[in-house]
């Protein structure tokens, strides 16, 4: 026991050593920062984020819930859920370059919806809008309810589901009265997450919404890289901080009041209004996916080509870039699966302090959402004497984290803690247990969450243009460059190998989670 309290402080010590003492190091050089005056400033964008931020996430509720259902009882074939809830996660670590490609494409005033009205005499706009604010926000988040919910409703036993159908009991009386109470804790964490994820959103509002609706994160940036005004930037930061700290622990009191049953999951036909969802789901989310995939087959006017993936590996774009393509392609490649391995071991020792544990510090893994990418970075280049590689792989790690952390967490909650107790009966000791019953139980949701982070390092932009100054480039950095010197072709084809990555990242985790 000494051995694994011990243990359970190096997450602390990583986000006290990599986020909290660089803010501190931040906030020591401007103490002459006036806190109340920039807030009483920003009032307004304040009460805009907090309130986009709600809307957002409720929305994302409530498209996010009947899919985590769908997936966990619908009698699908194995590839098939593989394949899309690969798809369903792509959408949360999609680049914000990435997603304003998909987005324009499907909605733009020459999108594919708008050419389809048109057949029709009519034509609607939405972006540089509230509602695109709103339906990005979605599209982004909506994943969180689909692996968190949906890993929950797995892991109800269905013997007490079989009871109550032979109780007659309907279909909707059974999810409201029994299964919903059960992954409430499920749906609490994953409702608290994607309101943070709206309330600290950056690309998705200034691509989608632009200046007009600005929010705390966007006003932070707008602060520190156009203005140089460094003391509001901080001051903005700090109240962001504050009240994400406070909604946090609000939101883990509230998930943490029940628990889950574990056992075999119930597997039934599909209802009736699945095709409804199905087909919002493709318009809104799968649509903006498939033309920000595709896209870099399609020249512009709509026809087929394979001339900008001929063109993306010419000279001209290695010298855009600063590097060969290829060389870009394996380096993200190889450095998000470093990531991913290293934040994996840092949430599964994280879960297990605050659900075994009940160690508070633990909610510390929490903190990286109050505080912005960009932030982080600047936090970061006041270590001088780290490896530009290794700053960025850090901030990877921190942005990581928290759904890590709470991914692993909630399977914490429905392990039996009987097969614990029963190994320790039988002399096995912590690192026995490790790697003989935790690990195998926890296979599938690790390699969920290695997907997820190695992703995550792939998509980051904010944090990887100021820290590389221009000597490092990934993918996303790579398709940025291209797409703002105007070379939209080149910028979609490598969008699509990026989104082929990710895609194929995540299809391999469920096919290896299944059948290893």
């Amino acid at each position: 026991m000494k051995r694994q309290r011990i243990l359970i402080l190096v997450p602390v010590i990583f986000i006290g050593t990599f986020l909290i003492f660089p803010l501190i190091l931040l906030f020591s050089r401007f103490p002459e920062m006036n806190f109340f005056q920039t807030v009483s400033r920003n009032s307004s964008i304040i009460r805009f984020t907090i309130f986009q931020a709600f809307i957002s996430a409720v929305l994302t509720m409530l498209l996010g819930i009947p899919g985590a259902y769908l997936l966990a009882r619908a009698k699908l074939p194995n590839s098939l859920k593989s394949l899309l809830k690969a798809a369903s996660m792509v959408p949360f670590v999609l680049p914000g370059i990435s997603m304003a490609i998909g987005f324009l494409l499907t909605f733009g005033n020459n999108g594919l919806i708008n050419s389809f009205l048109s057949l029709f005499g009519l034509r609607f706009r939405i972006l540089y809008t509230f509602a695109a604010v709103l339906i990005g926000h979605v599209f982004y988040n909506f994943p969180l309810f689909i692996r968190i919910v949906g890993d929950a409703f797995e892991r109800i036993d269905r013997n007490i589901l079989e009871m109550a159908n032979l109780e007659g009991i309907s279909r909707f009386k059974r999810f409201w009265y029994i299964e919903f109470p059960l992954v409430t804790p499920a749906v609490g964490s994953a409702f608290a997450l994607s309101y943070l994820y709206c309330f600290t959103s950056f690309a998705v509002v200034l691509i989608l919404g632009g200046i007009r609706y600005s929010t705390i994160e966007v006003s932070i940036y707008m602060y520190l890289r156009i203005l140089l005004d460094f003391e509001s930037a901080l001051s903005l930061t700090l109240f962001q901080m504050i009240f994400v700290a406070i909604a946090s622990f609000i939101f883990l009191i509230l998930s943490n009041k029940s628990e889950q049953f574990f056992g075999e999951t119930l597997k039934e036909r599909r209802p009736k209004w699945a095709y409804f969802y199905i087909a919002v789901m493709g318009l809104f989310v799968f649509l903006p996916l498939s033309m920000a995939s595709l896209g870099g087959f399609f020249r512009y006017g709509g026809t087929f080509t394979l001339e900008n993936f001929k063109r993306l590996f010419n000279q001209g774009v290695e010298w855009i870039i600063g590097a060969n393509v290829l060389s870009v392609i394996v380096y993200s490649i190889v450095l998000g699966s470093l990531v991913g391995m290293c934040v994996c071991a840092l949430g599964l020792v994280s879960s297990y302090a605050s659900v075994r544990l009940k160690n508070s510090l633990s909610t510390l893994t929490y903190l990286p959402i109050a505080v912005s990418p960009a932030t982080m970075a600047f936090g970061m280049i006041l270590f001088d004497n780290i490896p530009q590689i290794l700053k960025l792989s850090t901030v990877y790690m921190l942005i990581s984290l928290p759904l890590v952390h709470n991914s692993l967490q909630n399977v914490w909650r429905s392990f039996p803690r009987e097969i614990e107790e029963a190994s320790k009966i039988d002399g096995c000791n912590f690192t026995k247990r490790l790697f003989r019953i935790t690990l195998p139980i926890f296979k599938r949701e690790l390699l969920g969450t290695f997907a997820f982070s190695t992703a995550i390092a792939l998509g980051e932009i904010t944090a990887t243009i100021i820290l590389s100054n221009g000597q490092m480039t990934t993918l996303s950095v790579a398709t940025y460059k291209l797409f703002s010197t105007r070379h939209v072709g080149e910028a979609q084809a490598l969008n699509s190998i990026l989104m082929l990555v990710v895609l194929a990242l995540f299809f391999l985790s469920e096919q290896t989670g299944q059948w290893s």
